[in-house]
């Protein structure tokens, strides 16, 4: 999955999906692209995803590009019919994400599940490459004829396996880690939220940790626990992945060592990032809770933090913004106990998040730590 940089850049995204432009733009930047052509696809074609006319007038053009970038899940015959006709890479939304998440896996477990996770979404693509081979197709994309395209499948297989062993013996550690920490009785708390939002700066603000931090996305891969002490005791924080629109479900399934831990968490913290417009901010807390809800978390005490606060004017409709936030939340189900307005990276209202976090601590269904003073 080594990266080099391309020279002509297309990005293909939904007419209807506008509004996720320059999330899409930030996300292929992360990987050093700085110049890239939008192509808005009014409705993706059976053959190309992209417009079949489009295509053609590439090829007779001469105007190929050596990357396109779909801002979605290809099938695996698109995969095959746009690099066989136009002759570059194609990478859909799973294979930009996991080269954004190949530059951030610092641990062994990030590492396989990224491996993993790319065997998995390439098999089926391989797949329509033998088929197509056998039936008299060139490509000369991933190997020479039906055999090397075999070949690969058995690799890919073959690397599945091995993987998924690895990764059963650690999610085992990592479930006897959960449970030696249960054992302690300290309180468990995830922090979640939407990419971007300053939630490794706040896991660093509130635990003493120094986690890498900045405006790149997904720093955060594997799950990272560690203590803090709040007005009502010792804290166990864990910092989690980021969310992001069109997150695909395979990649949530893959990432479930950093997901489960929200699972386990006793309360949460959910950063959000309070320069975002109203409906933008809905729109994210949204696909955060579309990710909740498929993990059963609909029912955990929960503080919402606005953050970034030092860079907020003084016009901010704070007590709109809360209710505009408590009501998406609450017709769903979930239920905000506090909301607080702070500065992870000034330091600024901590101590107000942390007597709300006590305060969801107590709510939840385990021994408030007072005890642990």
């Amino acid at each position: 999955m080594g990266l080099e940089r391309p020279g002509k850049v297309i990005l293909a995204i939904r007419k209807d999906e506008r509004s996720y432009l320059d999330e899409a733009v930030s996300l292929v930047k992360t990987l050093g692209i700085n110049r890239v052509e939008t192509l808005f696809v009014k409705k993706p074609n059976h053959r190309y995803y992209i417009q079949e006319e489009l295509v053609k007038k590439m090829i007779s053009n001469g105007e190929k590009p050596d990357l396109i970038v779909v801002y979605d899940k290809l099938k695996p015959w698109q995969f095959y019919n746009l690099s066989k006709d136009l002759g570059c890479d194609v990478w859909d939304l799973v294979l930009l994400l996991l080269k954004i998440f190949e530059i951030h896996a610092g641990t062994k477990e990030a590492k396989l599940q990224i491996e993993l996770s790319h065997s998995k979404h390439m098999i089926p693509v391989v797949k329509e490459y033998i088929r197509m081979t056998k039936l008299g197709e060139q490509v000369g994309f991933m190997g020479p004829g039906a055999y090397g395209y075999e070949s690969l499948l058995r690799a890919l297989r073959m690397k599945e396996v091995r993987i998924s062993r690895e990764l059963t013996s650690i999610k085992a550690r990592r479930e006897r880690l959960v449970l030696s920490r249960t054992k302690k009785g300290y309180p468990h708390v995830a922090i979640i939220g939407y990419t971007c939002a300053g939630k490794t700066t706040l896991y660093n603000r509130l635990t003493g940790d120094e986690k890498p931090t900045g405006p790149m996305p997904f720093k955060t891969l594997s799950p990272k626990s560690r203590a803090g002490d709040t007005p009502c005791g010792r804290v166990i924080f864990t910092d989690t992945i980021g969310f992001i629109r069109k997150m695909p479900s395979e990649l949530i399934e893959v990432f479930h060592s950093v997901i489960s831990e929200i699972k386990y968490a006793d309360s949460l913290i959910f950063v959000i990032d309070a320069l975002d417009p109203p409906e933008e901010m809905l729109e994210k807390v949204g696909t955060a809770l579309d990710l909740l809800e498929k993990i059963g978390t609909i029912d955990k005490p929960m503080v919402v933090a606005f953050n970034k606060i030092d860079l907020l004017g003084d016009m901010v409709k704070k007590k709109e913004i809360e209710g505009l936030i408590r009501g998406a939340m609450e017709s769903r189900g979930f239920k905000p106990h506090r909301f607080s307005w702070i500065s992870a990276s000034k330091g600024i209202n901590i101590e107000e998040l942390l007597m709300a976090l006590c305060t969801t601590i107590s709510i939840s269904n385990i021994n408030a730590p007072t005890r642990f003073h």
